[in-house]
């Protein structure tokens, strides 16, 4: 990848602000390209494979900006630490079907169906088929069929869609203003360092071991160098 994937962030404003200490917050096109310089960086790292004919297709990822009592509850919950933070990152997991079990009666009364397969239709519960849709079943002819069929084989070509779907970023704005106003930096900037931050832990970056936190944190200056914003690791940064 030598290019700057496309992004799309399905922003979510569940605050009542629209701007802190005088400065707006970020605009979806900047969450964008924020994210966008994050994804470049690790598949330059190696931590992001993309075939070269997959550049148009976006990756997509939820951005929700949170009042402190919604960080706090999601940290509480899913993280044990009863207190807000600046950004929570939910990396996508594909569903397991094998995870799903259908109630016992349920999975007897589709065994037994599947086993008689010529059960009529006359059989079936009231309710099933209306009269409109036996008509549907009368009308279907094998283009019908093809393209039912034809639609299940896009689903399944799709499903690399499915992996590109990063996962869901919570950020408490009160925390990311405060920590800003806090370390004398600019709203916009301490923004974009925890869009990038959150985004590499989407891809599976971590800092809890010293050697992952070097490589994570040395991720993070390159992607804000080339954004033309300071080190945030440095003290006087900080």
């Amino acid at each position: 990848m030598s290019e700057a994937p496309a992004v799309m962030v399905d922003l979510q404003l569940a605050i009542g602000e629209s701007e802190f200490d005088g400065q707006p917050l970020p605009a979806s096109h900047q969450l964008e390209a924020w994210v966008a310089a994050a994804l470049l960086a690790a598949a330059e790292d190696g931590a992001l494979e993309r075939e070269a004919s997959d550049a148009a297709a976006p990756y997509e990822l939820t951005v929700r900006l949170v009042e402190e009592a919604e960080s706090q509850g999601l940290n509480r919950d899913y993280r044990g630490k009863d207190s807000p933070t600046n950004v929570l990152s939910f990396p996508h997991e594909p569903l397991d079907l094998d995870d799903f079990a259908l109630p016992p009666e349920l999975a007897a009364r589709f065994a037994e169906e599947v086993e008689d397969d010529s059960l009529p239709l006359a059989s079936m519960p009231e309710g099933d088929l209306d009269a409109g849709e036996e008509e549907d079943l009368d009308g279907h002819n094998i283009d019908d069929v093809m393209l039912a069929s034809d639609t299940l084989s896009d689903a399944d070509e799709q499903s690399p869609d499915e992996q590109r779907f990063l996962g869901d970023l919570i950020i408490s704005v009160h925390v990311v203003a405060r920590e800003a106003r806090e370390q004398g930096k600019s709203l916009e900037h301490h923004f974009a360092h925890m869009l990038v931050h959150g985004t590499l832990h989407l891809l599976g970056y971590d800092h809890i071991e010293d050697d992952e936190a070097e490589r994570m944190e040395a991720l993070e200056r390159h992607v804000l160098a080339g954004l033309g914003i300071a080190d945030p690791y440095r003290e006087e940064n900080h």
